[in-house]
């Protein structure tokens, strides 16, 4: 009896343990699983980005939340100091009259929020409850991916800053008149001296990282000493050799059958010191060398090309603008061919460098156009514009006008529209930089960018660089369907994907700003959505800034309010089987099942506008230590 049931007590346990092992994985199941529906469209626990927790959150509600402290950031900015100097720096540039109105830093939000909805949702369970064990043990923070005009960035430290760096100095080569002979020169060399200069890039370092965690803590700048490369006790013999290339002047400079003289009183501003294996030798600065070329040189010799232009007539193509290689002065490389003559032949003559610069698009290389109907109209007005706003928008219209794109080619914008200053006949526009309005060129333009945006929906192309304006602006409503482009960052792109040319026609009527793409029916079909507008929010109370420049008790309003707001419109393309969209060509190549599906691009355009307070002046007697507070002005 008793080996019967002790036989059966060892029988028992581990029964009992594949029981308790059994209902604890049912129970971890169940959990897990319990988790995941949660969970199904949320962001799992442990998640944050840029130290904002996510957790529990839609992707959606995880963009506004991001978006609200961008839009703090934004608005503040972050301060940079020196010593006792703090400077704002802005990631935003206001306009007076809001069309300039600019992104120095754009922030990628919704791929932010859709990278965190992403963790511990692979295809690999095993690595998903990993994933998610983690989360709650360790958490996981994503850093924002933002792009930053660095050209904008430096800008604003050497407008802030530049006065505290005193630039090392190498041992200089100058040089006076001898007295008894005023065409003989005596050269010499002034003592180099020892310089600080501001780090900016590790300043310009620091900023890219706060930003990603969007943190607006203050940025400290550091000062390094910047030593001299070149030394006076290293430079011997100077006189002999400085003299030896002024004895070799005149040089004659020769481009094909133009010749110019290069004299002793024109090269004396060239010669610098610099180093040739290890020794100090008299030669050209190049970089002032090329500059002096550009300047008198380069106009008798670059010729700038110009891409042929069309227009229909009578329903045909017809060029109205002949297409010109062009010509330009390779500056740099003519400043070396000039220093190596004066140093290493006997040469008196130097032969300039230029290069060919083919027009885009040539008469000669065009057939057929294949250009049959209008594809698509883009249009906004531009009603209530002031007159600068309006000189501005006919000269980029006209800009575009005749236009061809190439099929498989990219259109840009910015590379089309070319240098926008006086010279191309643009008119200036007041923006808000440091609390100083200042002229801007570039105005009006976005009414391209936006009307150019719209013609590319209609006609069912794709975009392939879109940022939209940084508060709404009441040229483009409906919101959500406007375009910013600003030299030489964001652009505005599309692509060519038919088959055929694309003529761009621009027409203005009245107040309404119209383009035309003109090209062949290959059968695709686009359509689009209404905007949706939401998440509007009411900007902050008026900023007051106190200033001298204006008369004590004046008051100036500099930038306007304006409210904030999410939008998004859907656009779909369906292609027809005879010109398929790209993924389905690559997948006939690789020999890929092709579904109906497949034919039909969707893609969401969202636009996402800061809630802008508005910026008054009030003047103050010049004694008055300026300051700036927030305040509704009634």
């Amino acid at each position: 009896m008793f080996s019967i049931y002790k036989k059966n007590n060892l029988l028992k346990w581990p029964l009992a343990c594949v029981a308790i092992f059994l209902i604890i994985a049912i129970i971890l199941i169940g959990f897990y699983f319990s988790f995941i529906y949660y969970y199904k469209n949320k962001i799992y626990p442990g998640i944050s980005v840029g130290n904002i927790d996510l957790s529990g959150l839609t992707d959606n509600q995880a963009a506004n939340i991001i978006n609200q402290k961008i839009d703090n950031i934004n608005q503040n900015g972050i301060k940079f100091q020196y010593h006792n100097q703090e400077t704002v720096f802005l990631p935003m540039i206001a306009s007076v009259e809001s069309d300039l109105a600019y992104r120095i830093v754009n922030f990628n939000v919704e791929e932010s929020a859709l990278k965190a909805m992403k963790i511990g949702r692979s295809d690999n369970i095993k690595n998903n409850i990993l994933q998610i064990i983690k989360n709650y043990s360790k958490k996981t923070n994503l850093k924002i991916r933002c792009e930053i005009n660095e050209n904008e960035v430096n800008a604003f430290f050497d407008n802030n800053f530049s006065h505290f760096a005193t630039p090392a100095k190498n041992a200089e080569l100058i040089y006076e008149k001898k007295p008894y002979n005023k065409k003989a020169l005596n050269f010499s060399v002034k003592k180099e001296e020892y310089g600080q200069i501001l780090n900016y890039a590790k300043a310009l370092k620091q900023l890219k990282n706060n930003l990603a965690n969007l943190n607006d803590k203050n940025i400290e700048i550091s000062a390094n000493i910047n030593y001299p490369k070149i030394f006076e006790k290293d430079c011997l013999n100077i006189n002999a050799k400085a003299n030896k290339i002024i004895n070799r002047l005149p040089l004659k400079l020769a481009h094909e059958n133009n010749k110019w003289d290069l004299n002793s009183n024109d090269i004396l501003g060239l010669l610098t010191l610099k180093e040739n294996k290890q020794k100090i030798i008299v030669g050209l600065n190049i970089a002032t060398t090329s500059a002096y070329l550009e300047k008198y040189i380069a106009p008798k010799i670059n010729i700038k090309p110009i891409n042929a232009k069309f227009e229909i007539v009578n329903g045909k193509v017809k060029e109205f603008q002949i297409s010109q290689d062009g010509l330009a002065l390779d500056a740099k490389n003519s400043a070396y061919a000039i220093e190596n003559i004066l140093l290493n032949s006997t040469s008196s003559k130097a032969n300039l460098i230029a290069r060919k610069e083919k027009s885009e698009l040539n008469t000669s290389e065009v057939n057929d156009f294949g250009i049959t109907k209008i594809i698509g109209t883009g249009h906004s007005s531009f009603a209530g514009s002031p007159r600068n706003r309006r000189h501005n928008i006919k000269i980029g219209a006209d800009s575009l006008n005749g236009v061809l794109v190439k099929p498989g080619n990219e259109f840009s914008l910015v590379k089309t529209l070319g240098k926008i200053d006086a010279k191309s006949g643009y008119l200036p526009e007041l923006v808000i930089k440091e609390n100083k309005t200042i002229p801007e060129y570039g105005g009006g333009l976005c009414q391209i960018g936006t009307t150019a945006f719209r013609a590319t929906v209609e006609s069912g192309l794709p975009v392939t660089m879109r940022r939209n304006h940084s508060y709404r602006v009441s040229y483009y409503e409906p919101a959500g369907t406007d375009a910013t482009i600003y030299s030489p960052w964001p652009d505005y792109r599309f692509a060519n994907d038919t088959k055929n040319h694309i003529l761009i026609q621009s027409r203005i009527e009245g107040d309404d700003l119209y383009f035309d793409f003109w090209g062949a029916d290959d059968g695709r079909i686009a359509t689009h959505t209404y905007p949706v507008i939401y998440n509007i929010v009411k900007p902050g109370p008026t900023k007051i800034i106190e200033t001298p420049d204006l008369k004590p008790g004046k008051k100036k309003c500099t930038e306007h309010a304006h409210n904030g707001a999410d939008a998004y419109f859907d656009y779909t393309v369906t292609y027809s089987k005879t010109n398929p969209p790209a993924a389905v060509k690559k997948k006939q190549e690789a020999g890929e099942e092709i579904n109906a599906e497949d034919y039909i691009i969707t893609e969401k355009f969202k636009s996402h506008y800061v809630p802008w307070r508005a910026v008054c002046l009030v003047g103050i007697e010049e004694n008055k230590t300026a300051s700036s507070s927030d305040e509704i002005i009634k």
